[in-house]
């Protein structure tokens, strides 16, 4: 079916993007024929439209990608009937959601004082952008705080509300969303970056953010873990912690 013909409110909704439709059809034909991969596709796309069905219109906000090429990840895993161990697939959604960072990573590295300071800005300007649109879309990502360490080269940021969250709750796909927040993590690795996050909106009461650079002694005291429910936290080395999935 063309993405023009999809039957969704689009007053309210935004279609996903190319690079989620691509990603989608490399998962398919992973596992299935041509003939089959294209009904179940035909099948995510509907599954797609009917969660729009109840879900609070976003389609205003500046960075749309980030709310509406996951439901269509969501999608895709509620309607196949061969569901793959999600970490088998972490590198395939991280291309489609945050590929671009594997360029930036060539040339950017947050471990220097100058490059450190531009990924401030560019933090910032995103949590401004998110502390104006959340009065306009209520729904959207609500910010926590927003701090900058510029002595230590550390950034820290937290969302208390996640449209992503509120989705995996509301359909009761808590254990897909993992593969998503994941993403944050290789983002950073690519950057030469360390994220120490010990929570998520979906685990938790906000998710936290602290970014530095992997050669910041902080990001030395800390080990990524993978937790029971998949998702990807930080955990002081010196702390022995064991990790479960609430």
């Amino acid at each position: 079916m063309r993405e023009k013909d999809l039957p969704f409110d689009r007053a309210k909704h935004v279609c996903y993007t190319k690079n989620a439709k691509k990603c989608v059809k490399r998962l398919l034909s992973r596992c299935y024929d041509e003939k089959t991969a294209a009904e179940l596709w035909e099948k995510i796309q509907l599954k797609y439209c009917d969660f729009l069905k109840d879900e609070p219109a976003l389609s205003g906000v500046k960075m749309t990608v980030s709310i509406y090429d996951p439901i269509l990840i969501f999608a895709w895993y509620a309607v196949v009937p061969d569901k793959p161990p999600l970490e088998e697939i972490q590198q395939e959604i991280f291309d489609c959601f945050l590929g671009g960072f594997n360029k930036l990573g060539k040339i950017f590295n947050i471990n220097r004082k100058l490059d450190n300071r531009l990924a401030n800005l560019a933090f910032k300007n995103a949590n401004d952008l998110r502390v104006r649109e959340i009065q306009d879309f209520p729904a959207s990502f609500r910010m926590g705080g927003y701090s900058y360490n510029k002595e230590n080269g550390v950034v820290r940021y937290s969302f208390t509300q996640c449209p992503n969250a509120e989705f995996a709750k509301r359909h009761h796909m808590e254990d897909v969303l993992p593969v998503m927040c994941n993403c944050d993590h290789l983002a950073m690795q690519k950057l030469h970056a360390a994220l120490i996050r010990e929570g998520t909106c979906c685990t938790s009461a906000c998710c936290d953010y602290c970014i530095v650079g992997d050669q910041n002694p902080i990001a030395a005291e800390y080990e990524l873990v993978r937790a029971g429910n998949g998702l990807w936290v930080s955990v002081k080395k010196d702390r022995d912690q064991e990790i479960s999935a609430s």
